[in-house]
């Protein structure tokens, strides 16, 4: 019997045949793979861009309450324009570091005295905007409703009742928030003017010559041996004197060609610099200056101040 025999090239032929089926059959199994990691990619993308909107949906929700809240902060403020019934000229600036800020400033007309304030609230945007409303509630019962109109008197109702209302004791992770402030009671029947400060101090330039009075150092707010009274500052001031309240946020701004802030000396003879022009004026000024000592460099805190000529 013949024993028929095949062909080396048919055999060489059907390898090639089953090579190409299972190299067939596995770029199968990776196109399926890739089609499904294809599909799993577009899903993680999908999900990923409906996240990133609903977080563009939240943050714009967030901004804009906060930027509602700027308003009600705003509104809560005496209007500025009372100032011009007490003073020649005058200027408020105000830069907050976020929306909201920490830093304002209290007016009130009460007899034949006028009470000026500007606080620094612990910390800034939205914390430091609750704590301002906080400050201007209890001063509006403090000098409206009771009728204290000496900054010394003034300033310990307020440190009490700040006490009192964030229910600070001392201890151990407790709130420690409170405020800094340097405020003026001005009679200028008398041309007479008393000042307190927690903290912030007060300048008056005259005839080119700063007088600068500090405030105690100690806050409105529970810390330990601050249960001595503030204290009380009399001075008599004159026609053209220039007066200045401020928070430490001009002071503490960083420079972007020095790396350094800016600090209270140089604060002091960017004033005196400044005395020839006009309030408004000198607000302008202020603000340029900023301008160029920042560059590109991000505020680091709330700036508040004012200006204001006898």
């Amino acid at each position: 019997m013949a024993i028929l025999k095949i062909p080396e090239n048919l055999i060489l032929l059907e390898s090639l045949r089953t090579e190409i089926k299972l190299k067939n059959e596995e770029i199968e199994m990776l196109r399926e793979e890739i089609e499904s990691q294809k599909e799993k990619n577009e899903m993680q993308r999908d999900l990923a861009e409906k996240q990133k909107d609903e977080i563009s949906a939240q943050k714009k929700a967030l901004t804009d309450s906060i930027r509602y809240a700027s308003r009600i902060q705003s509104a809560l403020q005496p209007e500025s324009k009372s100032l011009s019934k007490i003073f020649s000229d005058y200027f408020i600036l105000n830069k907050p570091k976020d929306i909201v800020s920490g830093d304002f400033y209290w007016i009130s007309i009460k007899e034949d005295k006028t009470v000026v304030a500007v606080a620094d609230s612990t910390g800034h945007g939205v914390p430091g905007a609750f704590m301002s409303l906080l400050g201007m509630k209890i001063l509006e019962e403090t000098v409206h409703n009771i009728g204290i109109t000496q900054p010394d008197k003034i300033l310990d109702n307020l440190r009490d009742h700040i006490i009192k209302s964030m229910r600070q004791t001392g201890q151990d992770g407790e709130i420690h928030d409170g405020l800094d402030i340097a405020l003026i009671s001005i009679d200028m029947a008398n041309y007479s003017l008393q000042y307190a400060g927690a903290w912030h101090p007060l300048l008056i330039i005259r005839n080119n010559n700063i007088i600068e009075i500090k405030g105690d150092g100690m806050p409105l707010g529970y810390q330990m041996r601050t249960n001595k009274p503030f204290t009380n500052h009399d001075l008599q001031i004159k026609p053209g004197d220039s007066i200045y309240l401020f928070t430490d946020g001009y002071m503490d701004q960083f420079g972007w060609r020095s790396g350094k802030k800016f600090y209270m000396h140089n604060f002091r003879e960017l004033l005196l610099s400044i005395q020839d022009v006009p309030m408004k004026a000198q607000k302008i000024l202020l603000e340029n200056n900023l301008k160029n000592w920042m560059g590109d460099l991000e505020q680091v805190d709330d700036i508040m101040v004012i200006g204001l000529q006898i």
